[in-house]
């Protein structure tokens, strides 16, 4: 029997030990991931079940969490949910030198002009664009995207003036074009003559490839080091523009890019 005893608490210090340990700070960054992804305010002792936490250390946590404003708590309900300063937080790291608020002004006078909806896109890896901002057009009838937004590079207008500043050989563009999923895949040869273009004239045009009856014209800016990390798309229902208007928005769009270069982007 005491043999028997001794072997079970021999097993269970074992698994104690083997078990993976937490220090506060991946505790911290688990609740802020649970709290990001709950459905609805939860209590203390909900949450540290769901993340195998002892109630102590997740109280002590969420109780700090909420005194910064990561946190919001509930003294009615005596829940939790995620807090402002975490949606604060996690817009500051789409756009960390704050390039979007810069030609906001910029881009705010070109949607006047052209009445197309504008996104601002930063290079964030190698293969991939976030939404960093947005400027809606006053239209009634208007696209509107969603900041945060993560798209593959090469997809798009926006996609096409990136490989063109890229320098990607037709064989490297039809090699990306394999991986991306579009609405309306374009035909890569037609997708190749469009980055070509792209390079005599300094933008790209998508025509309801990415998205039905959604008519894009892009071009792409370097910062202040030279690193190709912009780009910036003109956004227009495709029955509201025809073809002069895809040019006209288009040549605006690259004298938008000259502008910013030589001023915001060139003194960041």
């Amino acid at each position: 029997m005491g043999a028997a005893l001794k072997v079970a608490k021999d097993g269970a210090e074992a698994e104690s030990a083997s078990a993976p340990k937490i220090n506060t700070v991946g505790q911290t960054l688990a609740l802020l991931r649970f709290l990001a992804n709950a459905s609805a305010p939860m209590g203390v002792n909900a949450i540290s079940r769901e993340l195998n936490f002892a109630p102590s250390s997740c109280f002590r946590i969420l109780k700090q969490l909420a005194e910064e404003g990561y946190a919001q708590f509930d003294a009615r309900t005596k829940c939790y949910s995620l807090g402002s300063a975490a949606v604060m937080l996690a817009r500051r790291s789409l756009d960390p030198t704050n390039t979007f608020s810069y030609i906001l002004p910029s881009l705010t006078d070109f949607v006047a002009r052209t009445q197309a909806s504008v996104g601002f896109w930063r290079r964030i890896e190698r293969n991939r664009i976030v939404l960093a901002g947005f400027v809606e057009s006053p239209n009634l009838m208007r696209i509107h995207m969603s900041v945060g937004q993560r798209l593959p590079l090469f997809i798009g207008a926006v996609g096409r003036a990136f490989a063109a500043e890229l320098g990607l050989t037709d064989d490297q563009i039809s090699k990306e074009l394999t991986v991306l999923r579009w609405q309306s895949p374009p035909d890569h040869a037609e997708y190749c003559r469009q980055v070509h273009d792209c390079r005599k004239v300094g933008y790209a045009v998508d025509t309801g490839n990415f998205a039905p009856g959604v008519n894009t014209v892009a071009t792409v800016l370097k910062d202040s080091m030279g690193a190709l990390n912009f780009g910036l798309s003109a956004i227009r229902i495709t029955g509201r523009i025809d073809a002069a208007d895809v040019q006209r928005v288009g040549e605006e769009l690259v004298e938008l890019k000259r502008h910013l270069s030589a001023t915001w982007l060139a003194g960041q």
